[in-house]
Parts: C-alpha cells; structure tokens; sequence
C-alpha cells in the first residue's frame, strides 16, 4: 500500500533534516547511517513504516516515528516558529552556510539554528570558558587576555555560552574590543539563559552571532549544556579556560576540544585556589598548554597553517597502580563493563542503564583522570599502563 498523501514533505534539505532530528532516537550519525544506505531523506519521509522496516531493517516503532514525522506536532510547531521568525536561519550539513569545522567533529548537530551575522564562523574562532562561580582573578585576566588579542588578531571571533561569570565577561570584552562573537546556547532561542544576559543577546546578535541545536521552545536543561560544549569547541580552533573548579563544565569543554584535535590553554591560578584547581590539574596533566599572554595562544594557533599535533604522554609509560576507593559508583560501573570488553559508547549505554548524558560526563572525567583513552569514534578502552590495586571492579 502507498503512504497517503494527505501532507507535504519539506522542500528543503533544512526542513528534512529539522523532522528527522525531532525524531526521538534519531541523532546525527542515526541519520547519517540511514542516508547510507541510499535513500534520500525525502524517500524516508515519504516511505511508509513497512517499507522502512524492510528496506532499512529498523524496528517497527522508529519506522512509524519517521514515517510520520513531516506531520508531527513538534515538528509543525517548528515549523510555525520559524516562518514567524525570519531573521532565524536554519543551517543542516548539507547547508553551504553550515560551519566546516563543525563538520570535522564526531558528531555535528543535525541543525542549527542561526540568528546574527551569516558566516561568521569562517573567520577563526577561539573559544572562553571558565566557572560561572568566578572569582576577581578569572573576570580580570579574561578581560586581559581578549583585549591582548583584539589588539594583535582583529579578525578573531571570540566563542563562549553566554552563562554567567566567564563567558558573560568574554562576550562581553569580545564586543567592547570591536570582535565579533559567538555565543552557543543551551536551549532554543526562544528561551535566552541567563535572563539577565537578555540585553547581552541582543548586542550579541547585531555584532556576532546566537546558535543553538536544540528547537526554539526547548528550556535550557542542565543536561543539555555538555551536549551544547561539542560545539563551542567545535567551532574554535582552541579553546581557553580562564578560571574552572574541579567539576566546572568548562572541563568538559576542554575535553572535547582535546577530542577534537583543538588546543587547549589554561590560565594558571594559585596553587591553594579552589577556583583554579580544575585549570591547574589540566596543566599538570599536560591537557592545557600554560598561558599567561595572548602572544601565547596566538603563537600555538599558527592561523591558517597545517599544524602537527604533540602526544600529550609518551608512548610507553611504566604501570600505574589506581585504588578504586577514588572513583564514584558510576565510574566503576563504567570501568567495570569496559573490562569485560564492552567499549562502545551505545553498548555502554544499555549495558549499564546510565542515562546517556550521565554517561558522556563519567566518560571524560575518565579521560581528563587519564584512566581511559578514546580509540576511534565511540570506542573506549582501559590505558594499557593502568592497574587497578586489588580488588576487581
């Protein structure tokens, strides 16, 4: 039997890929996968669930989702906010304006949506993150730094989310100093966070520029602003972090940036300072290059040069006897199923019944612990060198 034609498939590629990522279950590299087998994202809208089941062997109740999904209310809704919002583009992979750099990472957003200056991420990018909780010290040499690098790279568009603190004085400098700016959000922009930064938003989006992943009417979820970190680094060509704790979210940045191929930079602290511990550890642990000046992060850039990466450790490293006591329950549960040979991040996921983005901040709290490495993709594994004392996990 024919599917009915009692709707309209979207036109364009934008609006293929806004109905097939409002999918739940359906990610960047779940569509990519599907595109694979030859279809077009018109053929899957437009197939009916039967047809999708045999022709790309998914099960039953994702082939019913996709079937339906250019009539979906969230997907109509969408679709609704963005014609009464003109001066928001959305940008697929497939789109000329979609930034290349996020196409190098592992898993771009399927959309983004734009508001502000178009192709700005052309330009070269670098990223500030710190702690929201930041002290006179990160507000002060933050400031320091991006005037610095106004002065020697006016070209240089500075990255950050637009959370208090940290990225609030970076956008905030960037546009004092004449740079453009990028501020990458958590939530759909209909839903501006902080909602004292409202006013900053608005000069944000005249001199630079507001993007997001997540739909117009989605709230800022604390379990989106890992999702949304990918990006900030993915943009940039490094990313700096001012001022981090120990379990600041710009660590998590940091982490994907080193997954990224990005440099890294931190800015040192006291050595007695709880709000620098976590830039210092990523300097101890060779994850951040020390800088204290702009020439500094400008002279490792090398902008517009093909750049060879230094390995972060030697190749071979004598054993590391770890005591489990140090890590969380999750950690372990995590570590625990990585030894049995489960180490892909999906496997992971269902194994041990830790929510997905629970899952990604144990994973590179793991990484930045150097027990674990990422080998390709999502694979992970055990650092050869690492032993764990006594008992089994």
């Amino acid at each position: 039997m024919k599917k009915a034609e009692s709707y309209h498939i979207p036109d364009s590629l934008e609006m293929q890929w806004l109905a097939l990522s409002l999918v739940s279950g359906l990610g960047y590299r779940s569509i990519q996968r599907l595109l694979d087998s030859g279809k077009t994202l018109a053929d899957m809208l437009q197939a009916t669930p039967g047809a999708l089941i045999r022709d790309l062997g998914i099960k039953a109740e994702l082939a019913r989702k996709i079937s339906s999904a250019a009539h979906a209310s969230g997907y109509l809704m969408e679709k609704r906010l963005l014609q009464e919002s003109p001066e928001i583009r959305l940008y697929c992979p497939e789109s000329e304006a979609y930034p290349l750099q996020l196409k190098e990472i592992e898993s771009p957003p399927g959309v983004l949506y734009w508001k502000g200056i178009e192709g700005l991420a052309e330009q070269p990018c670098l990223a500030f993150v710190g702690s929201r909780a930041c002290s006179g010290y990160g507000l002060k040499h933050t400031k320091r730094l991006i005037l610095e690098l106004a002065e020697a790279q006016p070209e240089l568009v500075i990255v950050s989310g637009m959370a208090r603190g940290i990225d609030t004085v970076a956008h905030e400098t960037a546009l004092e100093a004449g740079l453009k700016t990028i501020a990458v959000l958590a939530g759909g922009l209909n839903h501006l966070y902080p909602p004292e930064n409202k006013h900053l938003a608005t000069r944000i989006q005249k001199k630079g520029a507001l993007i997001t992943e997540f739909p117009m009417a989605v709230k800022p979820l604390a379990k989106h602003f890992p999702i949304r970190n990918r990006v900030i680094s993915g943009l940039s060509l490094g990313v700096v972090v001012s001022e981090a704790r120990l379990k600041s979210g710009a660590n998590i940045t940091a982490a994907f940036a080193l997954q990224q191929n990005r440099e890294v930079f931190a800015l040192p602290g006291q050595v007695d300072s709880e709000a620098s511990a976590g830039t210092n550890r990523l300097i101890s642990r060779q994850h951040a290059k020390l800088i204290t000046r702009a020439d500094e992060i400008l002279e490792e850039l090398q902008f517009g040069q093909a750049k060879t990466k230094q390995p972060l450790l030697p190749l071979f490293q004598a054993p590391k006897v770890i005591k489990l006591n140090q890590f969380s329950e999750l950690e372990k549960t995590v570590l625990k199923y990585i030894e049995k040979g489960i180490e892909e991040l999906n496997d992971l996921h269902v194994e041990t019944g830790i929510s997905m983005s629970q899952l990604q901040g144990v994973m590179l709290e793991l990484e930045l612990k150097g027990i674990i490495q990422q080998n390709h993709s999502s694979y992970y594994s055990i650092k050869e060198n690492i032993v764990f004392q006594k008992d089994k996990i």
